[in-house]
């Protein structure tokens, strides 16, 4: 045993002393934590967009829509989007374009957005949702826990004010996200592994899955949007499904 120890030490003085650097490296690389999301993310062509069946094959709307979600996509005006009106979405702001950054503590994960600079808050305490009646949400209320080295987020309390997506299917009410956050490839890269089920519009769930990559060097950036801003409105007179002049001004 003591011969053992021995060399192991004396093995690690020679490869301290023959590469300092390497052996930092490697030290570090051994002691990473892989439960530590903290850093500013940017969504990855790698991720696999769509609506997609568990094992991540396309869906078309009538693989996964009942009667109510054809309906409303189907009657569709594009300029009654809430995002045009500035208003967020879950899961709709986790796929954008634009940057996310996480700020991580013992109780809670907190996600900045870029996209119409907004943030969400994941209870990591202990605590259970509120009363649905009592506390909805446009992003909903989302609680995790660790399983492993994935973070497991459930988020229910919707509004019933958002999309899900620029075709018009509603957020209802009853919709059920459930999220998997993993750190892969030595931590440079964020897997995001994504369940929706909305009984109120779906027949099944839809899984979508998200890849991001760390950029520290980054920022979030100013993103100005203010509720009720018409300009979007107004812009887009004439493309089929806009609002019109008379949709807005009353007399």
């Amino acid at each position: 045993m003591k011969t053992r120890l021995f060399n192991n030490t004396l093995i690690i003085m020679l490869v301290l002393l023959c590469n300092p650097a390497g052996y930092l490296a490697f030290a570090a690389s051994e002691s990473e934590n892989l439960t530590d999301l903290t850093g500013l993310w940017v969504v990855s062509n790698r991720s696999l967009r769509g609506n997609r069946d568990e094992d991540f094959n396309l869906l078309e709307p009538e693989d996964y829509l009942n009667a109510s979600g054809l309906e409303a996509i189907s009657t569709v005006r594009p300029a009654y989007d809430p995002s045009a009106m500035c208003l967020p979405s879950i899961p709709r702001h986790l796929g954008g374009p634009y940057p996310i950054e996480i700020i991580q503590n013992e109780d809670r994960v907190v996600q900045l957005f870029e996209y119409d600079n907004v943030f969400r808050i994941i209870y990591t305490d202990g605590r259970e949702h509120p009363d649905p009646i009592e506390d909805q949400r446009f992003m909903g209320h989302a609680i995790a826990s660790w399983e492993g080295e994935t973070l497991v987020v459930d988020t229910q309390n919707f509004n019933g004010k958002a999309w899900l997506a620029a075709n018009g299917l509603p957020v209802s009410q009853k919709a059920h996200l459930t999220e998997w956050y993993s750190l892969i490839e030595d931590g440079l890269t964020l897997q995001l592994i994504v369940k929706y089920e909305d009984e109120e519009y779906f027949t099944r769930p839809i899984w979508q899955n998200y890849y991001f990559n760390l950029k520290n060097e980054w920022g979030i950036r100013e993103y100005f949007c203010a509720e009720g801003n018409r300009d979007n409105v107004f812009n887009q007179q004439g493309l089929p499904g806009s609002l019109q002049i008379d949709d807005v001004i009353t007399e």
